[in-house]
């Protein structure tokens, strides 16, 4: 018969991120982004092309984009985008996807390392 045992909720002792370690935590995460699209060869230009929409997304919403609700990418490309280009509007949420998808295999992996 297996013995029962007291579990403790460990995230009372972890104090909040503080400012700064969330920027660098997001610095990582992009980081290690481009390092997974370099790596399988993709050309520069397109991790560039990513990235370089990756950061105009996080501009406009203010905050780190794995806090962004559906709502949130609604109101980005519903309204902010509806009038620009389709060359504009088709990569955006194509490397938007591509980032939560790295972000979602990341959290599996646990690839901290």
């Amino acid at each position: 018969m297996a013995a029962l045992a007291v579990v403790r909720d460990m995230r009372e002792h972890w104090a909040p991120a503080s400012a700064e370690e969330l920027e660098q935590f997001e610095t990582d995460a992009l980081s290690r982004f481009v390092l997974a699209r370099a790596s399988p060869g993709l050309a520069d230009g397109t991790i560039r092309g990513d990235v370089g929409h990756l950061d105009q997304i996080r501009n406009w919403f203010g905050r780190p984009l794995w806090a962004m609700e559906p709502a949130d990418a609604d109101a980005y490309f519903g309204k902010v985008l509806r009038g620009s280009p389709s060359g504009t509007r088709l990569p955006r949420p194509q490397g938007l996807s591509t980032y939560f998808m790295f972000l979602e295999l990341c959290t599996r992996s646990n690839c901290t390392g």
